[in-house]
């Protein structure tokens, strides 16, 4: 009976004190990657990979502009269902489903090496402060894998990031992602 009693003294001693001596919660969700700031809109495509791939919705949110809209085509669709409208609220939805997903066992986004990226300037004359990254066809590459079944898309047309500045203060700038437009084959 005395050993029960200290094993149950060291197993409380254990439970309000911590176990181990890292200082780590168990219960707490280890920190997510570390993100690039977004002064450029490179570091925002780099900080939407690792996003993406962490299923971190904050983080993923944050990167888009409240009147975002993005475009997807899928060439495999049936005619009259092959383009998608996305919005901001789309992609929250999206990412708060793939983080509260148990049975994802992983999840890719490849835009392809950052030095492939073509920066251009903007193509819609009423914003000209816009900024925008071209994809190159074939660079893009997403990927799903839940449980037995996985989806992947695969570019075979540049895919086409615009970037809306917000200005702080000279050399102050943040950048978020206005519109996406991409045309792939999704299997």
């Amino acid at each position: 009976m005395r050993r029960v009693g200290w094993v149950v003294g060291v197993l409380a001693a254990a439970a309000l004190g911590g176990c181990g001596s890292d200082g780590k919660d168990p219960l707490k969700p280890p920190p997510g990657p570390n993100y690039p700031a977004r002064t450029s809109p490179q570091h925002v495509l780099e900080a939407l990979i690792l996003s993406y791939q962490s299923r971190d919705s904050t983080e993923y949110d944050s990167l888009y502009a409240s009147s975002y809209i993005g475009t997807s085509t899928n060439l495999n669709a049936p005619p009259g269902n092959q383009t998608s409208t996305f919005h901001l609220a789309d992609e929250a939805a999206h990412i708060a489903a793939l983080a509260k997903s148990t049975t994802i066992s992983s999840i890719v986004l490849d835009l392809g090496p950052s030095s492939t990226w073509t920066r251009l300037p903007s193509d819609d004359v009423t914003h000209p402060e816009w900024a925008m990254i071209q994809i190159g066809a074939g660079n893009f590459h997403g990927e799903i894998s839940d449980g037995g079944t996985s989806w992947s898309i695969q570019s075979i047309n540049p895919m086409i990031f615009a970037f809306t500045p917000t200005v702080a203060a000279p050399g102050d700038t943040t950048w978020k992602i206005i519109r996406w437009t991409e045309v792939g084959q999704g299997v």
